[in-house]
């Protein structure tokens, strides 16, 4: 990495009822901030599928360089991601992909420092990372012959090398050639104590149908299954000294699935609706493998859910859950970033964005008044496009 550059607010959803332009606390620990910190990681299983696979984890090592180059070799595959886990205190991130010809096909230098977001793996300010390519239609289809992933680690400040690293690396893929219809699996992960609140439970329920109707318009489908757990109900913004919440809570998958933590409140604060951990996210346990919700800001002022705050709520699961199959917000608060993607307008002011985007599932933040909030269930062509590429949908 050459010099620091501010990272986009990827994951974040904030009500705006009082304050629609706040911009919300960013998701991502300020480099240096941290010296990170997450329990050792148990490597999963190998556990192929006839269109899903997940490869043994390797442990390999970054050298003098701060280096390693992880080959893929595509057969038949439409898609492939590649997840590096590293030891406490290092920070990794995705420097390239290039494709069986040798060409480059993902450089970090395009867009570590530019106003359009395509990928949070080249920022360099996570325990772990991950690559899911392609990334969208622009990008070109999966070819025969072996791809070349480079990775770097580094320290808390996510530009000084750190070499001598131990990385865990586990490539999946997907054979599915389907781009218009698909299945993502969710778990839905009970805080201590969460699942005793009936009335949460059939919110909850409710809610995860209304996501499935915003994402059958993009010809996508969720099968959610529930466990409980003893996370505390205040959760932590996803971080990498977090990373250890996380990793636990995607315990309670199976490879290629997706956990979403449901407590009351994210960091303390009645506000946040929910945070995604990294876009895209991986569909294997490690410590950036989770979503965290916050059901209090979700029910609204009085904590009691209605049907427009279940709307809501439906909305803020599609939302998140968008992020880590890799969709960035298509303009920033402050509306001077945009995600890469070709049909969403580059709009610059409140006024004009929220006339233009208002509705878009991935819209930064709510627009509410007190008769409720606008209903966000647009999804650009691209923006399909990007989620029938995400490894982990089947």
């Amino acid at each position: 990495m050459m010099d620091d550059a501010a990272v986009p607010d990827d994951d974040a959803f904030v009500s705006s009822t009082t304050d629609a332009y706040a911009a919300p606390t960013d998701a991502y620990a300020p480099p240096g901030s941290d010296a990170g910190g997450t329990d050792a990681w148990a490597p999963d299983a190998f556990s192929p599928g006839e269109d899903f696979a997940v490869s043994p984890t390797e442990t390999r090592n970054t050298g003098a360089s701060g280096e390693i180059d992880v080959p893929v070799t595509i057969t038949d595959q439409r898609s492939f991601m590649v997840v590096a886990t590293s030891e406490n205190a290092s920070r990794l991130s995705v420097l390239s992909v290039t494709d069986p010809s040798g060409d480059t096909v993902l450089r970090w230098e395009d867009w570590y420092s530019g106003d359009h977001s395509y990928t949070s793996a080249i920022y360099a300010e996570r325990t772990a990372t991950t690559i899911n390519w392609p990334v969208h239609g622009d990008d070109p289809a999966l070819v025969p012959g072996t791809y070349v992933v480079r990775l770097g680690s580094y320290r808390v400040d996510g530009i000084t090398s750190r070499p001598d690293v131990n990385v865990d690396v586990t490539t999946i893929t997907n054979r599915d050639t389907d781009l218009s219809s698909g299945v993502l699996r969710v778990v839905v992960v009970w805080a201590d104590g969460m699942a005793d609140d009936a009335a949460l439970v059939t919110a909850t329920e409710a809610a995860v149908d209304h996501w499935n109707d915003v994402w059958s318009m993009a010809g996508l489908s969720v099968e959610v299954r529930y466990v409980e757990s003893t996370i505390d109900p205040d959760l932590p913004y996803p971080a990498a000294m977090t990373g250890d919440l996380l990793d636990t809570a995607s315990s309670f998958v199976t490879p290629g699935e997706i956990a979403v933590i449901v407590g009351e409140t994210i960091n303390s604060d009645t506000s946040q609706y929910g945070v995604a951990g990294r876009i895209p996210g991986p569909v294997i346990r490690s410590p950036i493998s989770a979503i965290v919700i916050g059901w209090l800001a979700n029910a609204g002022g009085d904590g009691v859910f209605s049907a427009n705050d279940i709307q809501l709520y439906g909305e803020v699961l599609a939302h998140e859950v968008g992020h880590f199959v890799g969709l960035f917000h298509p303009v920033e608060n402050a509306f001077d970033r945009w995600d890469s993607l070709s049909d969403t307008p580059e709009c610059r002011n409140a006024f004009n964005c929220e006339a233009m985007l208002g509705t878009n599932l991935m819209f930064p933040y709510s627009i509410c008044d007190a008769d409720g909030c606008v209903s966000t269930t647009i999804l650009t062509n691209d923006q399909r496009g990007v989620m029938h590429r995400y490894t982990g949908t089947r």
